[in-house]
């Protein structure tokens, strides 16, 4: 699939690898649905940046972990660009859980947004790309989902899902639709965090990624005619240490 001209769903589009990714697809030519919960400010700046690229972009703020906003996200994405050719669930919520302290409503966050908002997306989106025999859903995963870490279990066990989710609907949406997911581990730091080493200690690389390199395996995962099902890692070699 060429990129140039095709219409892309990006997740939590205003930060990060949602913004890098964003950024990136409108310079190849997308056009570009910006979800967003928060951002505003960040996003209003995307779409002056976007919009001069000569391509369309249209912003919309949803609270993923309602499935009333999850399902107006789609059909307001439909509507805009009148149909997704790229669905890209990059939305995410990052924080520790101690595991004898970890509640309900941890898991029920975890959940909503690396489960529920991709499953419902992927239900609504993926069964026209499947109607249009063509169309491509990327699940920005991560190597934990294959690997956890202490203090990150709920955050982990709901990457793993969302891993499940992405081998299941490779099966459910082909031979049309290619579903895959890519693992980031060391991308960039996370914000307040202290040391910033010591998240590099165990990969093998030692050096953090940057955002361009979750990019190259999406826009590969877009432009393959050949791979679904997988996993792509990118993570400096964490899952071999």
């Amino acid at each position: 699939m060429n990129i140039k001209g095709k219409n892309v769903l990006v997740t939590g589009a205003g930060r990060r690898i949602g913004k890098y990714i964003s950024m990136e697809l409108a310079r190849e030519g997308a056009n570009i649905i910006l979800h967003y919960r928060t951002s505003e400010k960040s996003i209003s700046r995307m779409v002056d940046e976007i919009s001069a690229l000569g391509v369309r972009v249209y912003p919309f703020q949803a609270d993923l972990t309602k499935v009333e906003d999850v399902k107006k996200l789609a059909l307001f994405s439909v509507h805009a660009l009148g149909s997704i050719d790229v669905l890209v669930n990059n939305a995410s919520v990052y924080y520790p859980t101690n595991f004898f302290e970890t509640t309900e409503e941890d898991i029920d966050l975890f959940y909503s947004i690396h489960v529920k908002a991709p499953f419902f997306l992927s239900q609504m989106l993926g069964r026209k790309m499947y109607e249009n025999r063509s169309g491509r859903i990327i699940n920005i995963a991560d190597y934990s989902g294959l690997r956890p870490y202490r203090n990150f279990t709920a955050y982990s066990v709901s990457k793993g899902a969302l891993l499940t989710l992405t081998r299941a609907l490779a099966k459910e949406l082909a031979p049309y639709v290619l579903v895959n997911a890519v693992l980031p581990g060391p991308i960039v730091p996370a914000e307040g965090i202290g040391d910033t080493q010591k998240p590099l200690e165990k990969t093998v690389l030692k050096k953090w990624g940057g955002e361009k390199e979750v990019y190259k395996a999406v826009k590969y995962l877009i432009e393959t005619e050949f791979t679904t099902g997988a996993f792509i890692p990118v993570e400096g070699g964490r899952l071999i240490c």
